[in-house]
């Protein structure tokens, strides 16, 4: 039986950066008549809150911010708060995080947050738990630690218990919306719409099915455009993201290193061969052979936003006339696999893991030859791991790839990302799969 323990989520607070953001005392006022106009400033303000309060008691706050704001730079009183004039500037509209919340279903690890910072020492939170309506609001001083305890009480994140959770569960982390890391610092986090993932990594929101989000200066490709084709499982779809000379290279790399694919069995299948499942042919190319392999994988790590050094070298896959891959899932799941010690050692008892995969389709095929997601939409599980009839079908196209993630926001394996290859009945397909984990991983 696991046994008990428990484990900080987040780092200690630095003084320093909390000192940055609290106020800090000035010499009073030298004239006489500033004084007094300011405090009928203050006067004003505090009558204009009171009427305002009756009629819209949300809008208080901003406009409370927004006053003593002007106040600061009016009388150049803005070393006695410690804030500087750009951080005003730099003030945050919290309607911005509307465009990243979904009305489909709760993602479960995924929270929006919104960090504003008073010039009366106090932060105001605003969260969508799960990337979803209603909000919540709070507000907190301007401590780290009390930052943090106000969040994981927000969102219900609770202390890792488990054994191997407290050895391997990674902390949660916040990023910006355009997908970079943020430091678990106040003044990284503060006067900004923030993601927050409970399993440490970042996944770009689905929102809605044909919905669009454009990704800014992908690895020698410029703008990208990341289209959702599902929310369950959460799939995306990028045209044009391989290049021609990069697969004529690919497949010249390849093509005479093909073997019979093999697949990764769960205790009930030890005995049977993987031709049951699997009639293609694999190899795994290493970057190192070409500089070209090497652009793709720093593009890849643009596109998901999770470093190089997680990824595995890519799959290359021949699929001829007939041949399929059924349905299966990409990550290891640790129920599957518990008389596989090795494997439980590998992947951390279930803490690291295939978190993405990127697909690419290296061919066009005349006919057959889907991806085929059986559990799109929340489908339970088939009753036959081999029908293509039923779910999200993506055809291949050359240059194009598509994004799916094994692994939910909050770090646990996602079941439904179920999928498989259908056969093809004309032509040959020619693929690749790029796993990314979500954990540094090294390859051989």
């Amino acid at each position: 039986m696991a046994k008990t323990a428990k484990r900080s989520k987040t780092p200690s607070p630095t003084a320093a950066d909390d000192d940055a953001l609290r106020s800090k005392p000035t010499e009073k006022a030298s004239s006489a008549g500033e004084s007094w106009t300011l405090l009928g400033f203050v006067v004003l303000l505090g009558a204009a809150i009171v009427a305002t309060a009756v009629h819209n008691p949300e809008e208080v706050r901003h406009a409370t911010s927004r006053a003593l704001g002007h106040i600061v730079t009016q009388f150049g009183l803005d070393n006695a708060f410690s804030v500087h004039l750009d951080a005003f500037s730099r003030s945050v509209d919290c309607s911005d995080a509307l465009q990243y919340l979904t009305t489909v279903h709760p993602v479960k690890g995924f929270h929006v947050v919104c960090v504003e910072k008073s010039p009366m020492d106090s932060l105001f939170i605003t969260g969508y738990k799960d990337g979803m309506h209603p909000k919540q609001t709070s507000e907190t001083a301007i401590d780290l630690m009390a930052f943090t305890h106000e969040v994981e009480h927000m969102f219900q994140i609770k202390e890792p218990m488990d054994e191997y959770a407290v050895k391997f569960k990674q902390p949660y982390a916040f990023f910006t919306p355009d997908g970079v890391r943020l430091a678990t610092k106040l003044g990284d986090l503060v006067n900004r719409v923030v993601f927050l993932f409970e399993g440490g990594q970042f996944i770009w929101p689905g929102i809605t099915i044909g919905h669009k989000t454009i990704v800014k200066d992908v690895y020698k490709k410029g703008d990208v455009v990341l289209e959702t084709l599902s929310m369950t499982p959460l799939v995306f779809g990028v045209d044009e993201f391989l290049k021609d000379d990069e697969i004529n290279v690919i497949l010249e790399l390849s093509l005479d290193h093909l073997n019979p694919s093999g697949v990764a069995l769960n205790d009930a299948h030890k005995d049977r061969p993987a031709t049951d499942w699997r009639t293609s042919t694999t190899y795994f190319l290493p970057s190192s052979r070409h500089p070209l392999v090497q652009d793709i994988d720093r593009r890849t790590a643009d596109l998901v936003k999770v470093p190089v050094s997680h990824q595995e070298y890519v799959q290359v896959l021949r699929y001829e006339e007939t041949q399929k891959y059924d349905h299966h899932l990409d990550y290891f799941s640790v129920e599957n696999h518990q008389k596989s010690p090795q494997v439980l050692e590998n992947i951390e008892y279930g803490f690291k893991n295939r978190m993405i995969t990127v697909f690419w389709y290296m061919s066009d095929v005349a006919r057959g030859g889907h991806t085929i997601f059986p559990r799109a939409g929340g489908q339970p599980k088939p009753s036959t791991m081999r029908d293509c009839t039923k779910g999200l079908k993506v055809p291949p196209q050359k240059r194009k790839v598509i994004v799916f993630y094994s692994m939910l926001p909050n770090g646990e394996g996602d079941p439904m990302s179920l999928h498989g290859g259908c056969p093809v009945e004309e032509g040959i397909k020619y693929s690749g799969n790029k796993w990314v984990w979500n954990k540094p991983r090294i390859n051989p």
